[in-house]
């Protein structure tokens, strides 16, 4: 699954070589997942501590599959303030990579697309005590209004992620998993073209499953498939 791994280049070297704000990475086998809600809750304005990608603010959010050998192990990323430090509106990101065992798009182009909506999906089943998420699959945007219960008790992106990313890893494709909190306004604006992108290949992924004419000179989606490695190949059915 080669799909994704040039934005996960792209993603991870706009964090990591970023002046614009420090870059922490914790080990998720050192921080106490945050606790599960088990469904999704309402905060109101007069309990909120702050809010995170809303008022305008820009925010993001997009998952990325691969197989790379070059993730082995499962991280937490925090770029920016965490959520403790925060007290007034701020830009947000949440951006999931998850290294998966091979799905098959050689051989079976539905499965493939099947196993990544159902990984996409799983933000929608987490749902971390005190942290009210709302997001818009249409804008690719995520709002997040945080209880002042929850930051008294030292809620924090470390334990939030380590409670997602035991979400993703009940699933048995999911080998390892590494998501980034970006609380910087600047790098969250670097990314947000990222997520178009996600689009793109989704789309395409959705029009090679309703079987898009083979001649690329009047396909609709060659821009994606010149620049997404793999696509073609999927699409006309070569290893």
């Amino acid at each position: 699954m080669k799909l994704y791994d040039k934005i996960i280049e792209e993603t991870m070297e706009t964090v990591k070589n970023t002046s614009f704000g420090r870059l922490k990475e914790y080990d998720p086998l050192a921080q106490a997942a945050w606790n599960d809600q088990g469904s999704s809750e309402f905060i109101m304005q007069r309990d909120t501590a702050c809010e995170i990608g809303a008022a305008g603010m820009p925010s993001v959010n997009y998952t990325l599959v691969t197989t790379s050998k070059d993730i082995t192990d499962d991280s937490i990323y925090v770029i920016g303030k965490d959520i403790s430090e925060i007290s007034k509106d701020t830009a947000f990101a949440r951006i999931v990579i998850l290294k998966t065992d091979d799905l098959g798009e050689d051989t079976d182009k539905e499965k493939t697309f099947q196993t990544i909506r159902n990984l996409e999906f799983v933000r929608y089943h987490v749902f971390p005590a005190g942290y009210m998420v709302r997001v818009s699959s249409r804008s690719n945007q995520e709002q997040v209004r945080i209880s002042k219960e929850a930051v008294k008790k030292g809620i924090s992106f470390a334990n939030v992620g380590a409670l997602y990313i035991n979400k993703y890893k009940e699933l048995p494709e999911v080998k390892n998993v590494k998501i980034l909190f970006i609380t910087v306004k600047e790098v969250v604006e670097k990314l947000m073209p990222n997520a178009d992108k996600v689009d793109g290949i989704t789309r395409t992924l959705t029009h090679i499953l309703d079987g898009m004419p083979t001649d690329c000179g009047h396909c609709s989606m060659k821009a994606v498939c010149d620049e997404v490695d793999g696509l073609r190949e999927m699409h006309l059915g070569k290893k």
